[in-house]
């Protein structure tokens, strides 16, 4: 069975009463838990996370005799907790504010930035918040990106593996992640697998993206980064309630201040404003390009808004000085020396001067005063 099939199997709504959850789980492969379940019946699919599994099997009364059989079985001395998978309810309330049962969803799922959640995930029904995902632009890939997660789940992370779809910009996706607090994202494509490497983007903090990296140097680089990470957060708890840990800097230091001082509504210079605008302007067009890609965002900068670009001119103009305010000193201070300028007063009976003005100006009033002058 390929892995697209077991993908599909697994996550079939129809089939989810002959699908068994398997809690408390070891770490363990498909094929280990799997084999669990094997005397019972014909094994039709199964997912491993981190410390669950899902198993698919022939029909719901298999399921139930499984559940029946292996709920608190022991494997690897880890004591298992097995039901049928849509046996999952959970208690609410009705309009009427009397006790009801709300059967949890079972299926795969489409969050926002059009991803499409692991088996696993979907099926477990709950907000996925994990330390790294793992984006798969071609499903082919899905073994390697397999052993990717298997490796990260070794040193302690919660790792999950994505399918995006097809039309979603890989930057729009790698913004959902983050948005949904994950630290890092994997990206694994056909090229990366060929060459034995990855594509890591380090979403918090500063975010920082590694392209191409080896694989062994990938994940040496996350499983110490996330080391660090967790050190400083058992420094910061250890400190106590009273000392509220400081908030990760997404800017560098002295951007930082300088806004720091805009949000604190403190006295700056207009070069420090100058310096804001632009390095806002620049995070503007970088996460542009993140999410409609370079080419979109280079056509989007080039075409401004021109509603904005009509507000620049109008903030231009209101911002001149008036005509009366203009503190130029004159050349002539009236017109009487003008005349006496010869040399202008020659230069403006001039034939050729007379036509490159009339070029120039087009203007009747400016023919009629220099009239005056002559």
């Amino acid at each position: 069975m390929t892995e697209a099939d077991n993908y599909n199997i697994i996550t079939d709504q129809a089939l989810v009463k002959n699908r068994i959850f398997v809690g408390n789980l070891p770490v363990c492969t498909r094929e280990e838990l799997a084999s669990i379940f094997l005397p019972y019946g014909e094994v039709l699919g199964s997912v491993v996370q981190k410390n669950y599994g899902f198993v698919q099997l022939e029909s719901e009364e298999v399921a139930n005799k499984c559940a029946m059989s292996l709920n608190k079985s022991t494997f690897k001395t880890k004591i298992l907790r097995v039901r049928n998978a849509n046996n999952r309810v959970a208690k609410g309330t009705n309009a009427n504010g009397n006790a009801k049962n709300l059967q949890m969803p079972q299926v795969p799922v489409t969050v926002q930035g059009g991803i499409v959640m692991s088996a696993a995930a979907a099926a477990a029904g709950e907000p996925v918040i994990n330390d790294c995902e793992i984006i798969v632009v071609n499903r082919d890939n899905t073994k390697y990106a397999e052993y990717i997660e298997h490796r990260l789940r070794n040193i302690g992370m919660r790792v999950d593996v994505l399918f995006p779809n097809e039309d979603v910009m890989l930057g729009k996706v790698l913004a959902n992640i983050s948005s949904r607090g994950c630290l890092y994202a994997v990206l694994v494509t056909p090229q990366h697998e060929s060459l034995s490497s990855i594509t890591v983007n380090i979403l918090y903090g500063v975010p920082a993206e590694h392209r191409n990296m080896p694989l062994e140097d990938a994940v040496n680089l996350i499983a110490t980064d996330f080391r660090l990470k967790g050190q400083r957060e058992a420094v910061n708890n250890s400190a106590g309630p009273a000392s509220m840990p400081q908030p990760q800097r997404r800017h560098p230091d002295q951007m930082q201040q300088l806004i720091d001082m805009l949000a604190d509504n403190r006295p700056m210079t207009a070069l420090q404003y100058e310096c804001i605008i632009k390095y806002l302007q620049g995070e503007r067009e970088d996460q542009l390009k993140r999410e409609v890609g370079e080419a979109n965002a280079t056509a989007k900068l080039l075409d401004p808004d021109p509603e904005i670009e009509l507000q620049k001119k109008i903030l231009s103009i209101m911002n001149k000085p008036a005509v009366t305010e203009t503190g130029i000193e004159l050349m002539y201070p009236n017109l009487e020396a003008v005349r006496d300028d010869k040399r202008l007063m020659e230069l403006l009976r001039d034939e050729r001067v007379i036509a490159a003005m009339e070029t120039i100006f087009n203007s009747d009033t400016l023919f009629d005063a220099v009239a005056e002058l002559l």
